[in-house]
């Protein structure tokens, strides 16, 4: 017997919450191994052409609310590494030079 549609969305909204508080905590990897597991249950709940209700339209808005959440803070992630990158990139320019006036 397959699964409901209503239990793979709640499923794939436990995940999302999931992935949100993950995302909140920077743990990256964890995020994207639950990424695969979500995708697979939204694949299934939307595999057949059965129109959605109020049901599924609600769990699809909260995924989505709870997806933008987590890009905002994987974009949050992504700057705050960029910058220490060039701040050590920086630096180690600044010892070169330091080193190179030194000889």
């Amino acid at each position: 017997m397959q699964p409901s549609r209503h239990r793979l969305l709640d499923e794939a909204l436990a995940l999302s919450q999931r992935m949100a508080e993950l995302g909140d905590s920077n743990e990256w990897t964890s995020v994207i191994e639950l990424e695969s597991q979500r995708r697979s249950l939204l694949e299934q709940a939307f595999a057949t052409h059965v129109p959605a209700d109020e049901f599924v339209a609600q769990r699809v808005r909260s995924i989505l609310d709870l997806d933008k959440r987590l890009m905002a803070r994987s974009v949050d992630a992504r700057e705050r590494i960029a910058a220490e990158i060039s701040a050590s990139s920086k630096g180690r320019k600044a010892a070169s030079a330091y080193h190179a006036t030194g000889r």
